[in-house]
């Protein structure tokens, strides 16, 4: 519950904190023309030349050496070098780069603002102590792909205009991570909104997350609660889906109950070379490897252990399964659980 508190403190204080210093950015950065005009004659007026600590006078000339050969000259050189830095031009380029800054502030604080808000209506909604490790976080990856996509947007403005190796970084980089981002977004609303609608629509029962879900099951003690936990039905054979996080991956999990007993059965994906049932396979099971590995491959073709009365399978997919995808995969569960009965060797 401390975590989920900090943490909200943190987004509000961060949402004022670029809130102000985006305000404050654009308002440095909005200046008129006549404004830029006075501002570049009286930094010219009141600019005189220096080398080596010492005020020059109009025949000296500034020798320096090493750096990049723009620091001295003669006294001319550095005055006429110095008005062009400080020319309306150049003024109203440092005035568009605050404009853009200030803006990518703001955006980000409105961004941040928002997150804080979700964060809180989920805290209201279903309480601080809510388990969230099984929950895809769509507001994190909506907030990271927003700020890297500014970024890519305001890296390659730069490396077009200006150049410079950091800022072709900053846009290649950010566009990157934006899309990695993006998709994960999609998937977390795929998981958050797609699986609830595709719930309703079959008359199954969603739920936001279970935390003891995984030790009904029989599961390992340790495992995290299960999140966007759809449960019912499915022709006569009572299932789960769900959420989960494992050794840092989150996987999509589907439980499906059998008509009858199995020994313990693992069966690896059909792309998979070498032998297709592996360890944790009850040695019952070895006359009829063919015959299970057969069945796989015509109904469930991907990896699916099986053990007492159901049979399950999880997979970890960089886009969370959509409602047609749970629909395909709980049919060939249902159909090679069949098969997987009645080809259910003797107990000896």
């Amino acid at each position: 519950m401390k975590r989920r508190h900090t943490g909200l403190l943190v987004r509000i204080v961060l949402a004022g904190v670029f809130l102000l210093a985006g305000w404050q950015m654009v308002a440095a950065g909005t200046s008129t023309a006549a404004q830029r005009q006075q501002e570049s004659a009286q930094r010219i007026a009141d600019y005189t030349p220096t080398c080596d600590g010492k005020t020059m006078r109009p025949r000296d000339t500034c020798l320096v050496f090493g750096g990049s050969g723009d620091e001295g000259g003669s006294y001319q050189t550095m005055v006429d070098r110095h008005a062009r830095q400080n020319s309306p031009e150049k003024l109203a380029g440092r005035d568009r780069a605050w404009r853009i800054a200030g803006t990518a502030a703001l955006l980000i604080g409105g961004l941040t603002l928002l997150y804080f808000v979700l964060s809180l209506i989920e805290v209201i909604r279903y309480g601080a102590d809510e388990p969230q490790a099984a929950i895809a976080p769509y507001q994190t990856r909506f907030f990271i792909f927003v700020v890297t996509g500014v970024t890519a947007v305001l890296g390659w403005d730069t490396a077009f205009t200006d150049g410079g190796t950091g800022a072709w970084i900053a846009g290649g980089g950010g566009t990157l991570i934006c899309l990695i981002s993006g998709a994960g977004f999609v998937s977390s609303v795929r998981t958050r909104i797609g699986r609830k609608r595709w719930a309703k629509r079959r008359g199954y029962t969603f739920e936001h997350s279970d935390p003891t879900l995984a030790q009904r099951l029989g599961w390992s003690q340790s495992q995290p609660s299960a999140g966007a936990v759809v449960s019912g039905t499915y022709r006569d054979r009572a299932f789960y889906v769900f959420d989960f996080t494992e050794k840092d991956n989150r996987h999509t999990a589907l439980v499906l109950a059998l008509p009858g007993e199995v020994p313990s059965l693992s069966v690896q994906p059909k792309e998979k070379e070498g032998a297709r049932l592996t360890g944790g396979t009850d040695p019952q099971w070895a006359d009829h490897g063919p015959q299970v590995v057969a069945a796989a491959d015509k109904h469930y073709p991907w990896a699916f252990m099986a053990n007492g009365r159901s049979v399950w399978a999880k997979y970890a997919e960089f886009l969370s399964p959509s409602g047609a995808s749970l629909d395909r995969r709980l049919d060939g569960l249902h159909k090679v659980g069949t098969d997987l009965v009645a080809l259910t060797p003797p107990r000896t």
